[in-house]
């Protein structure tokens, strides 16, 4: 009918001009959900299963970054992580309105994807004793032997060691991955995983705790999770911000050779 079909395509239009307007955040929203799911949803195969290992979480993690990247990184850059979009903001321009645009995105995303892995795991999760499932859904000290400024330092490191992958794959003046990028990226995440991963979760990303965290604390498990482990949930905040910082910091003064350093152009020109 006419009348019907012009509503509908009126209403698609209207739609599809707010999707273009905010396409940047949408991406980050979906990409970090993706990446969430994905991540998190290993973890819950290792907790209710005997198929998954410590590797195979890590592998899982840095494949889910993978699929994210191709899901949404050509659209807004596939940040991800507010600890990338503040360094990118402080290193490589990104517009600074755009900031809080992202964290918000970055956010929610992760807490939707908390919401996939419950729902796809809700069974199991009913079942079990909350305090043995919670692990699933944000990060933490791992054994005893780990205190909380160990936690810290591995979550800055780790951080650190992944924005200098970032800089380097994206530096044209140096070894600029192309459209391998996503690739390594997601591998580093697996490289990290593996070798700084048990002692904390590594959490290289505040929305990647705080999100589900908030989603665990709305959904069953209660608002103690943020008094958990001595109110652990500052460290994989602050630790991965500060990371990120450092890493581009290291970057930048050692290796960056996209354009001539400013304090040597005029000596070099």
């Amino acid at each position: 009918m006419p009348g019907i079909r012009t509503k509908c395509n009126s209403i698609s239009t209207k739609w599809a001009r707010f999707r273009y307007k905010c396409r940047k955040p949408f991406a980050e929203f979906f990409g970090t959900a993706v990446m969430i799911a994905f991540g998190c949803g290993a973890v819950a195969q290792k907790v209710f299963s005997e198929n998954n290992s410590w590797f195979t979480v890590s592998l899982a993690w840095g494949l889910g970054l993978i699929a994210a990247i191709y899901v949404a990184g050509g659209v807004s850059g596939a940040h991800f992580n507010p600890a990338v979009t503040l360094a990118l903001a402080i290193f490589r321009g990104f517009p600074w309105a755009e900031v809080p645009v992202y964290w918000v995105a970055q956010l929610t995303g992760a807490f939707f994807g908390a919401l996939i892995v419950f729902i796809g795991n809700l069974s199991a999760l009913r079942a079990a004793d909350r305090s043995t499932t919670v692990g699933i859904f944000f990060t933490g000290r791992q054994t005893a032997e780990v205190t909380t400024a160990d936690a810290f330092i591995f979550e800055v490191i780790a951080t650190a060691l992944l924005l200098i992958i970032i800089l380097a794959t994206s530096d044209k003046g140096n070894n600029p991955a192309g459209n391998l990028q996503p690739l390594i990226i997601g591998l580093s995440i697996t490289l990290i995983g593996t070798s700084y991963g048990y002692q904390t979760g590594y959490a290289l990303n505040p929305a990647r705790d705080l999100g589900p965290r908030f989603f665990t604390a709305l959904f069953g498990w209660g608002f103690g999770v943020f008094s958990r482990q001595d109110y652990y949930f500052w460290v994989p905040i602050v630790g991965p911000v500060l990371g990120a910082i450092i890493g581009c910091c290291f970057y930048d003064f050692f290796i960056h050779s996209s354009e001539r350093s400013p304090d040597v152009a005029d000596d070099l020109s």
